[in-house]
This record gives C-alpha cells, structure tokens and sequence, in this order.
C-alpha cells in the first residue's frame, strides 16, 4: 500500500493522520500560495527593444491588476491578482508596436532546492532591472531631456505604493514580531527608502527602538546589553525561518546591525539597535530635497552616474557621502538652493542625541530661491566644481557651507562657533577628532566628529574627479542641442583604462601673481622658448621617474628611419628635433603606499629632493619590516610636445597588473604636477643650472 502524498509539497507520510497535520501547517500552506501565485504569472522573453519599461507594464494592466512584477536581465515576469488575464495572454498572440511578444507560463520550482539556494547565496540587490542596458532605449527613444528625464526616473527610482507595499510593510510586521520580547519597540525607516531617493529593489535600512535603554556594560545583569539583544532577535528569526533568511550579525562594526532577508516581501534589510542619528540625518536630506523640484531629479541623475561606473557604495563612497557632496555644492554662495545647516539648526530649541543636534527648524522662513538654472545647468555645475576641488587640504562642511583647511581642525581654535560641540568632543578625547588624514574628508553635518568618506580610496577619489570632468565637458557640448544626448552621453563615456594623461604648459605654473610666460622678459622668453622649456621639462620628469618613483628608465625617441633604439642620453638637440619621446619604465618598488607616515623637512631641499628621499625612506621602512612591497611595474611615457611652451606625457600600462597600475596612476599624476611646477618654479626663480 502506497504512503499519503502531498503533491504540492512532494512529499510522503507514514498516515492520514501525518498527512492531515501538515495539510494544516505554515510550510504546505507557503507552498501552496507560491504555485498559486505561479499560476497567476508569465514571463516575458526576450524583452521588445526601444519599449520603455513603464510602457510595458501600462501594456499589460490593460488585461488585469497587476500584483507585482519584476525585470531582469532581458526579460520581465508579471503576477496578476488572479488566472484570467495570464489564461488569455498564454492563449494568443500579443502585439505591441508590431512585435509578437514572446510570452511564456512561469515554471515552478521545487521549493526544496529554491530554499537551499537562498541559504547559500545571500540575496544581493537586483541590479538588472534598472541597469544601463535596460533603459538605454529611453534616451534613444525620446527626442527631449525632459521627456527622458520623467521615463527615466520612472524606471529607476522607487514609487510611493512601492515604499509603502514592499519597506513600510516590513517596520510594521516587525514591530509585531518583536512585541513579544520589547513590549514598547518601536521600528523606523532611514536611508534611501525614507529620504525619497530609493531605487527599485534597493535595501532596507532600519533602526528598532527596543523602549528600553541599552547598557554598554556587559557585566550588568537584568538589563539589555547589545550583546543580548542580538542574541534574542537572532533566535526569534531563525525560528521563523519562513520569515527570514540569510541572517548576519556583525556585532563589531561603528554601528552594529544584523543583516537579513525579508522573505515576504523579497527585500534585503539592516536592521540596527544603537544609534538614532541616521533616522534624523535622512530627515534632514528630505528636507533638504523639499525646498525645490529640481533637487530629487538632480539627486537621481547623479546616483544612477555613480552606481553605473560604480564610484558609490561599498568601500567607495557611500550613497550618503555622495548625498552630502551634492548638498554642498548646493549650498554655495553661487548656487544658493539649499541653506547651511547651522542656519536651521540657530531658530529652535536643540534636541541633543549622543552629543550632537539631530534636530533642526524645519518650519522656518527661508529667503526665495533665485537660482532658476536647469536641472543639466545643475549638473554641470556640479561636475564642474568636484573636477577642480582640492580634496587634498580641504575639508567639507555642509554645517556651515563652507571648506576649512586640515590645518583648521588641527587647531580647532580656529573653527567657527556652529562646531563649538565637536571642540568640546575633540577636546575631551583626542581619539574622538574628526579624521582628517584621508584622501577626502566630508564632515557629517550632525555626527561633526565623523568624516563620511573616511573608508573612500585614494583611486575611488581620483576616479571619481576624472568622471566629473568628463561629466563637466560632456555638460556643456550637450548644451548645444538642448541636452537631448546628455544622459546617454554621460552614461556611456568612461575612463580609458590602462591610460593617463599630464599636460605641463607654461601658464599652469605661478610665480608671485603671474604665470611663468608673462615673468620672464622678451630676450630671456625667446631663449626659453627656443632651447630651454622643452629640455628642462624632459630632464626634470626623467629625474622623476628615476629619483621618485625609482624605476629604470629607457629612453627612445618615437621614429630614428623606420626603427625605434634605445639611447643612453638625449642632448638638447636631440629634444628640441624629436617631436615624441619615448620613456620605457621599469620597476619593482611600490612608493606610493604608507607614504603619509614618512616626513622630511629641511628647507635646504628642493621638492624634487624631498620627495625622493621620501621614496627611499618607504622602501627602507619596508625591508626593516620584512614587508613584501614588491610590484611589477612597466610602463611607456610619451613626452610629446605641443605649443611652444607646452608638453604633454601620456602614461600607459605595458605589463603589469590592472590594478598596480591604477593605485600608481592615482599618486603619479599629482605628483608629476606637483614637482614639476615647484621645480619650474625654482629654476626660474632662483637660476639653478642643473637643467
């Protein structure tokens, strides 16, 4: 005699009696909906080119209310609320714009195979439906930017109904949940969901308020510690697994939180116990946003450009670093749109939350924006104006609006009164200073004492400036047709890899408050201009090459007859008759790395000798270490010159590692400026003949 069997949960039971009890529990029951809801649904693939995705789902509501749908790759499945409408779509041909839509029934997966692979990979954000190649046909498609724009953002960011359906959802089932252990627990959105900047599919950030307070003592007995708040949420999920999934504590981090998958709703989460300042940082970016139209698709446009050449997130800079760079550019005096925030902050009573003001008056009268420039006028601006900052010795500070100097917060005396709570901080704990030694430093505008980009990379920063002058040229050449190629320009222009460039003309250097051409009288130019300029340079970044970032050099010049060959030394002549010169560079010595330690200071030093010296300090420091700071290095300059007084190097990787080449890119080509114009400067200045 054959056991009972469930067909849906394909499974076998010793009785009825068996059978009966897991007919009635939660797990046959999931199942269940699950092939239901697969009986509701079609897929469509491949997806019909240049038909906005929007477009596509109005084309399909036509036939029935549409529960949710979801983009991938090349193809889009849609669950309707109930069989009628995937019946009749299944049953004859569709048309859209004169294409048959090649429509199939869902497949339903074992379920049992469905769970293990969720257990082992983590759901990670769904970056398909909205990346470049699904949307591109927008801005084929659409002859204006406006248009685009309205499609564009229809297609990527999150929908009210959405927030409210698939993020709100989630707090409110929480709170639910965890009322049994936190009677008074209170749970809150923050991030991206809140501030109104979401995109499709994107993470869930939530703060809980357990009702009670948490003590850091561990030793303390009766009271909630972190540790034992984590312990108690983590049992409680995975004892609903049919709720969560792919549960992570990270107990250790600034602000500890637990990672999970919200399996109703498909959605990622951080859940995080500690710290309230992120729910009233993201109230401030709304309201930031709320003071004029042009902000939330100004925001978009450049977290979609950042996303896509993936400069945000991760250990780049965060969305919300990235936010707080657009606030600021806003903020200045030129652009005028959004007030400091020391301004909003000055009219109410402060709300002090772990040392800081979280609060701010955000129903106060604010002077008329005057500022009428377009959303791509915006853009440019801001490009324009990260493409020229100087990252190295400046600091943001959305606070007051304003840049301060490293030197300014090395002496916090020197700051304005808006941070007369960060002195204090800094003040009664040196450990607490904000940590200004980074490549970049942008001040959070509430926790004052935290540098948001403290974890950006020097090459994610350089990455970043180059695609903001690249964002900056293509800006103003879209201008000339009303910006209709601006988007799928600025999306499909980047970096040339494995390349760079250093232009050194005279009118880059000052001396005293002129350039270089406009100090050195009419005989003494006409000598520079015919002999001297083109040698000095070829000499000096040769020096570099050798002295600073110590590999062997091979010169050659780029065409001898038909043949390149090798030459121990160029006389001046040589230089001034070869149009391009070739540099072979060799090396096996990293400098670049830990180089912010290393401090020579003798005034008796030209900036060359300094910088040398540090480069061999590095690598001693290395060998006494034992640490292996050995690289491949290979590499061909091209000097080639240009105006009379102008010479352009293009370095480009020969033979090494993708990545050895970027970080030495990164620190090559400010120090190549850098040392040249000093070095320019002092043989101008001082009549040194070593050039």
């Amino acid at each position: 005699m054959s056991k009972p069997t469930c067909d849906t949960c394909l499974m076998h039971f010793q009785d009825d009696y068996a059978l009966q009890g897991h007919l009635a529990g939660k797990k046959h029951l999931k199942e269940l909906e699950r092939l239901q809801a697969v009986e509701r649904s079609i897929v469509v693939s491949p997806l019909p080119k240049f038909i906005p995705t929007r477009r596509l789902i109005n084309f399909f509501q036509q036939y029935g209310t549409i529960k949710r749908h979801q983009f991938g790759p090349n193809y889009l499945t849609i669950e309707f609320c109930d069989k009628n409408p995937t019946e009749i779509l299944l049953n004859k041909p569709i048309w859209i714009n004169n294409i048959m839509l090649n429509i199939k029934k869902k497949k339903a997966h074992n379920n049992l195979k469905r769970s293990k692979s969720r257990k082992n990979n983590s759901p990670t954000e769904n970056t398909d439906s909205i990346s470049y190649d699904n949307i591109k046909h927008i801005f084929e498609e659409e002859t204006t930017f406006d248009n685009q724009l309205i499609i564009f953002l229809n297609a990527i960011q999150l929908s009210d109904a959405e927030i409210e359906t698939r993020y709100q959802s989630v707090c409110t089932q929480l709170d639910k949940i965890f009322k049994m252990i936190f009677p008074k627990c209170k749970t809150y959105r923050f991030g991206s969901t809140q501030t109104g900047l979401g995109f499709k599919e994107c993470d869930l950030d939530i703060y809980m308020d357990i009702g009670k307070p948490i003590n850091e003592n561990k030793s303390t007995s009766g009271s909630w510690t972190m540790h034992k708040i984590f312990k108690e949420v983590k049992r409680i999920m995975y004892r609903l697994n049919c709720v969560f999934s792919n549960i992570i504590s990270i107990p250790k981090a600034k602000t500890p939180i637990i990672k999970f998958y919200y399996v109703r709703t498909n959605v990622s989460c951080d859940i995080s116990f500690k710290n309230s300042l992120g729910i009233y940082k993201s109230h401030l970016i709304k309201y930031c946003i709320s003071l004029d139209s042009r902000l939330r698709p100004l925001m978009m446009i450049i977290k979609y450009w950042a996303r896509h050449f993936k400069t945000s997130s991760g250990q780049k800079i965060s969305n919300y670093a990235l936010v707080l760079l657009i606030i600021f550019y806003l903020q200045q005096p030129s652009v005028n749109i959004i007030p400091p925030l020391m301004i909003l902050q000055n009219t109410c009573q402060p709300r002090i939350i772990n040392g800081w003001q979280a609060n701010f008056d955000e129903n106060g009268i604010l002077p008329p924006i005057t500022n009428k420039n377009s959303i791509p006028e915006l853009l440019h601006g801001f490009f324009f104006f990260y493409a020229t900052f100087e990252f190295k010795s400046q600091v943001i500070c959305p606070i007051d609006g304003t840049v301060h100097t490293e030197l300014e917060f090395k002496n916090i005396e020197n700051l304005p009164s808006c941070m007369d709570r960060y002195k204090v901080c800094a003040k009664e704990d040196e450990s607490l200073k904000l940590n200004v030694n980074k490549p970049m430093c942008v001040q959070d505008p509430i926790e004052l004492n935290h540098n948001v980009t403290a974890s950006t990379q020097f090459s994610t920063l350089d990455s970043v400036v180059r695609y903001c002058a690249i964002g900056a040229e293509i800006c103003a050449m879209s201008s000339r047709n009303n910006y209709r190629d601006l988007m799928k320009t600025l999306l499909t222009t980047a970096l040339p890899k494995g390349k760079f460039n250093v232009t050194v003309s005279a009118n880059q250097f000052q001396y005293g408050s002129n350039s270089m051409e406009t100090c050195i009288d009419i005989i003494e130019k006409t000598k520079f201009l015919k002999r001297d300029w083109h040698s000095i340079v070829f000499n000096i970044v040769k020096d570099i090459f050798e002295k600073v970032f110590k590999v062997q050099v091979e010169v050659l010049p780029a065409k001898i007859g038909a043949k390149q060959q090798k030459i121990e030394i160029l006389s001046d002549v040589h230089i001034e008759k070869q149009q391009d010169i070739i540099f072979r560079c060799i090396g096996s010595h990293c400098v670049w790395r830990n180089r912010r330690s290393i401090n020579v200071l003798d005034s008796n030093l030209s900036c060359l000798q300094m910088e040398a010296l540090m480069s061999q300090q590095a690598i001693e420091n290395c060998n006494k270490e034992g640490s292996i700071n050995k690289i491949n290095l290979d590499f061909i300059c091209i000097f080639k010159k240009k105006d009379p007084l102008k010479v352009i190097l293009t370095v480009s990787n020969k033979n090494c590692d993708d990545h050895v080449f970027q970080e030495f890119a990164c620190f090559a080509r400010d120090k190549l400026i850098e040392i040249i114009k000093q070095t320019l400067i002092d043989v101008q200045q001082f009549s040194k003949s070593q050039y």
